[in-house]
């Protein structure tokens, strides 16, 4: 028996207004939506999101930057403060102590600036971050191999007398290795601290760079 003309005619009329049917072939992955110009159009989605191919998701950038920007920017006022604090006993010593503290400062301003740069997601802000901390090691290294010159001053001061100065130099090389140990491993904490947002998917740095 063949179905009428009447009959064609409402079936196609219900697939075009989007009722569903149900049939013995399953389709996945594929819908259809009414264009602009009537037509049904097919859209394909993903299976790994579950959303139309033709959909961007665009996220946020890691805040990893800004925090740790945020903490390098209160490293450097802290050491600021620490060379504010002992500009008196520096000057006292003079010499090799007083290049070693207008150093300090200098490498507190970088802190600063380089903590300021990452809080607006540059990636030269990090790495002057690292490059302070490869300084603030050297010069932690360079002040522990000068512990001869500060007893000898110590002694001079009237702070030490000879005998006292004689006993510790007994241990100085015990004291000078645990000392370089203590800034080697301190330091290199920190700059993983600062590397952290290179390490970081979705990190949101731009391009720049110090290197070319």
């Amino acid at each position: 028996m063949q179905p009428d003309d009447d009959s064609k005619i409402e079936v196609e009329d219900s697939v075009i207004s989007g009722d569903i049917h149900q049939s013995g072939d399953v389709h996945h992955n594929h819908y259809t939506e009414q264009s602009i110009t009537g037509i049904p159009e097919s859209i394909i989605i993903d299976p790994n999101t579950g959303l139309p191919q033709n959909v961007i998701i665009i996220q946020q950038p890691s805040s990893a930057s800004k925090v740790v920007g945020i903490l390098v920017i209160i490293w450097g006022v802290l050491n600021l403060g620490g060379e504010a604090i002992s500009i008196s006993d520096t000057l006292a010593i003079g010499g090799f102590f007083l290049a070693i503290s207008g150093v300090n400062v200098l490498v507190s301003g970088g802190y600063i600036a380089g903590g300021v740069m990452m809080t607006n997601y540059s990636k030269k802000g990090v790495q002057i971050c690292l490059l302070m901390v490869i300084i603030s090691a050297i010069l932690s290294v360079a002040s522990l191999a000068l512990f001869p010159e500060i007893l000898d001053s110590a002694v001079d001061d009237g702070d030490l007398t000879e005998d006292e100065a004689e006993a510790l130099e007994g241990f100085s090389g015990a004291m000078v290795g645990i000392g370089v140990a203590t800034a080697v491993i301190c330091n290199g904490i920190c700059g993983l601290i600062v590397a952290i947002p290179l390490m970081v998917s979705n990190n949101g740095l731009d391009d720049s760079s110090l290197i070319g």
